[in-house]
């Protein structure tokens, strides 16, 4: 892909222009054989913030740019819009370890490297970047932990020269909306935001580059317990600002699953055989939630339970299992009454009664489940690319965030 078609949108940008506007320049630069796919590229990436509608960037609305601003057909520019989109181009925050930018994400999207917790001690971008692949988390309750969020220059072909950095935690569970989320601030200034900075300390990011926040957040633990953390990355193309979320499962469900600049974290270690995660119906119908405990390299016997019996509930929410080998999934499901916030307990006794192992996680996972007929069915169906679902007219389940315990590295 040229740079100079970059350079020329950025060039256009800079300067105040509209996104069609870009598109005429940078088409009228574009030699034989043209191609749309790196037109809608280039301005889907530097006028990000145009096409970012709350949840996910809107792929109609780059395609009718690109359809009015040189004439393409509506089949071709739709084409080229959804090319666009299916990958990330700006700063990109990881799910996972092996996340590779493609949108949706694929799960889990919860445990992203690039939140990283260090206790008391402080650490340097040069050693955050350096340890790209490990990941280090051992917050400690009563303590201001050193908070970090790393970040790569990905997709996009400029110099990215305002990465910052917004961090947030909330109570542990399942995709928490936007307002319950509490904002972290920095450990000397105490501002809402910190630079990125690459190794050498530059605070411009070329393309590539791979940068973490020179000033640490603290996270201070209000309680004993276990927290989600949201690191959230902007730019001058991508402001990126997650409290425009307006909330409702399908906002938060999509926003978490659409937005390459930001990671969560709820992977945690477990040192005792019990947690509370907070689980949200936040839409005003009655909603069908199912949740699944999968058991990886557990000790044979290891008993676990889901269990939510809120007096709300017409029926209690439960489900239990004794672990017959390493690999075991205990579900639950049931229907929430519209706007609930409950807590799902989670036990797993071990046959000796000591924490899990070394090795051994219980993953719980939450799904919603969504039948033909629901608003939302059709958007459920297109993020899943759930084409028989489709043709069978059967009912689809969307996830909704994971919460995973694991037993200590050492």
């Amino acid at each position: 892909m040229s740079t100079n078609y970059w350079k020329i949108g950025l060039d256009s940008f800079n300067a105040g222009d509209s996104p069609i506007t870009g598109i005429q320049k940078i088409w009228d630069a574009m030699q034989p054989p043209t191609s749309l796919a790196t037109l809608a590229t280039v301005v889907g990436s530097l006028w990000a913030d145009t096409y970012w509608a709350t949840t996910k960037m809107d792929v109609n609305r780059l395609a009718s740019d690109i359809e009015a601003g040189i004439g393409i057909n509506p089949a071709d520019a739709q084409k080229a819009a959804q090319f666009a989109f299916d990958r990330w181009a700006g700063l990109l925050v990881r799910g996972n370890p092996t996340d590779g930018g493609s949108i949706p994400k694929s799960d889990p999207v919860t445990s992203s490297p690039d939140v990283v917790v260090n206790s008391e001690v402080a650490l340097t971008v040069e050693q955050l970047v350096e340890q790209w692949s490990d990941s280090i988390y051992t917050p400690q309750l009563g303590l201001k932990n050193n908070t970090y969020g790393r970040c790569q220059s990905y997709g996009i072909q400029v110099p990215i020269t305002k990465p910052v950095l917004r961090m947030y935690f909330s109570d542990a569970g399942f995709s928490p909306p936007p307002m319950s989320w509490i904002q972290m601030f920095t450990s000397d200034s105490s501002a809402d935001t910190s630079p990125f900075e690459t190794r050498q300390g530059s605070k411009t990011l070329a393309p590539g580059d791979r940068a973490a926040n020179s000033e640490s957040f603290y996270f201070t633990p209000p309680a004993a317990g276990h927290y989600c953390l949201i690191t959230v990355a902007g730019t001058e193309f991508f402001t990126n600002n997650p409290l425009s979320n307006l909330g409702g499962n399908w906002n938060t469900q999509e926003w978490v699953y659409h937005n390459g600049a930001a990671g969560w974290r709820n992977v945690d270690v477990s040192p005792t055989s019990m947690a509370a995660l907070k689980f949200y119906n936040q839409d005003g119908r009655a909603e069908r939630f199912g949740f699944e405990a999968h058991c990886h390299k557990v000790p044979e016997g290891t008993e676990v339970s889901l269990e939510c019996r809120d007096e709300r509930l017409a029926y209690p929410l439960q489900g239990s299992g004794k672990c017959a080998k390493a690999y075991e999934v205990v579900t639950a499901e049931g229907e929430i009454p519209p706007y609930f916030t409950g807590d799902l307990s989670v036990r797993f006794k071990t046959p000796n009664g000591k924490p899990l192992p070394r090795g051994a996680s219980v993953d719980v996972r939450k799904f919603w489940h969504l039948s033909p007929g629901h608003p939302h069915y059709h958007q459920a169906v297109d993020q899943l690319a759930d084409t028989r679902a489709l043709a069978l007219h059967a009912p689809v389940r969307i996830p909704m965030g994971n919460f995973t315990f694991i037993g200590p590295s050492k």
